[in-house]
């Protein structure tokens, strides 16, 4: 399934940092909502990540969880960084 791959991906492309991992349980968590929601962006994994990102507020539990964990790394990076360089 072609999917699958293609939405870990875009889990990746859509969040802050490009170097997180992710799992397949992340994977299996948001395959719903990019079939319920982002139908039409699949098998582009960036479309699939860039409309599951607009789609947040609709996203499962599940996924939503997901989204926040990968959002919430990148934004602590950021934080991070942006104290370094002062």
């Amino acid at each position: 399934m072609r999917t699958v791959p293609a939405l870990a991906l875009g889990l990746i492309l859509a969040s802050s940092t490009a170097a997180l991992s992710y799992t397949q349980e992340d994977a299996n968590a948001c395959t719903p909502d990019a079939m319920r929601l982002c139908q039409f962006a699949i098998p582009d994994a960036r479309r699939v990540g860039d409309c599951l990102y607009r789609a947040r507020a609709q996203l499962s539990p599940a996924c939503a969880a997901v989204f926040a964990r990968y959002t919430g790394q990148g934004a602590q990076q950021r934080r991070t960084l942006a104290v370094e360089r002062r």
